[in-house]
């Protein structure tokens, strides 16, 4: 856990440690990570079903927990397949940038990077979406300068290139994102459903 908060509050010397790490400890990080992500899911799965929402101080707005479910399923698998697409895209580009990689090398790094994220996430917990909006922002800009400040170390690459793996790695982050939106439209509309209730 000493790692978490390091890559939150002194993320070049936590990297440098990172990096420095054996293959077989790196990949024992991948746990975390999994674990990590789940975080959003929860707190938003207990957010919108025990706590629930009013908009414009109406009435407050609650989802049933049979529909809640598949939505908090869907969210991890979500977060997880994202850590996994753009860790492994970040191994497969490491031959065009001489990097030092393996493939679980890359789904840690990418996990470990999005920590901010997995961190606002527990804040839906009691959602107010105008400051659940404004910590995922801020959470997301934390999240591609740790990206930046760590490709570098992890892949053991000069600056000058790992400034332009990260900028590879960030767009093929903004290409998923389109992808994961599109399909939440249709699973939203298809398969998951919510059902509101009103209190």
């Amino acid at each position: 856990m000493g790692e978490i908060l390091g890559i939150i509050f002194k993320p070049a010397a936590t990297w440098q440690s990172l990096a420095s790490k054996s293959e077989e400890s790196i990949k024992a990080r991948l746990l975390l990570v999994l674990a990590l992500a789940a975080i959003p899911a929860i707190a938003f799965y207990y957010g919108t079903t025990q706590v629930g929402w009013n908009v414009r101080g109406g009435e407050i707005v609650r989802i049933t927990e049979a529909s809640a479910t598949p939505l908090a399923v869907l969210f991890y698998a979500a977060m997880v397949s994202t850590i996994i697409v753009i860790g492994l895209m970040c191994q497969w580009m490491s031959k065009t940038y001489n990097a030092d990689s393996f493939p679980l090398k890359g789904v840690v790094m990418v996990g470990y990077a999005c920590v901010p994220v997995y961190l606002a996430g527990a804040a839906a917990v009691y959602p107010i979406w105008e400051l659940d909006i404004v910590l995922a922002t801020l959470a997301c800009c934390y999240t591609i300068r740790l990206l930046y400040l760590g490709v570098p170390p992890m892949m053991n690459v000069p600056e000058d290139q790992g400034m332009l793996y990260a900028s590879a790695l960030f767009l093929v982050f903004l290409v998923y994102a389109v992808v994961i939106l599109t399909a939440t439209v249709i699973l939203w509309e298809y398969v998951a459903a919510p059902v509101f209730i009103n209190v």
